[in-house]
């Protein structure tokens, strides 16, 4: 190997090994600018379920957005967006039974997600 394609060689590897570490750098520091603020734990009534209704804010460019996810009771709470309901403006739930959830929001909401079935749980909109 002639002397100008080693160097040629080292320098992409240095290049490559600077841009993977920087890589890395900047998923370590700014891994997750979002976050959810849990406003209320709501338990179906055979405690299987449980409807979380939360705020979830990424940072200062961008306003909170009440969501809404149905986990099992053994799962655990994330860091992510809801899993049945986003709306712009707060709303309600009621456990109708284990099996049925009712969601009651302001109808001139603007809604991103509304999941009919998720996790087994049956769910109804009613806008007010």
């Amino acid at each position: 190997m002639t002397k100008r394609l080693k160097t040629l060689l080292m320098k992409l590897i240095i290049i490559l090994f600077v841009f993977m570490a920087g890589n890395y750098l900047l998923d370590f520091l700014f891994e997750d600018l979002c976050g959810n603020d849990i406003k209320q734990k709501i338990p179906s009534p055979n405690g299987e379920n449980v409807a979380y209704i939360f705020e979830r804010s990424c940072g200062a460019t961008t306003g909170f957005s009440p969501q809404l996810s149905i986990l099992n009771k053994d799962d655990d709470f994330q860091n992510e967006s809801g899993n049945t309901f986003r709306s712009d403006k707060d709303f309600s739930v009621e456990w109708i039974d284990e099996k049925n959830l009712k969601v009651i929001y302001d109808k001139s909401s603007e809604t991103c997600e509304m999941d009919k079935k998720v996790n087994g749980i049956n769910i109804e909109y009613v806008d007010e």
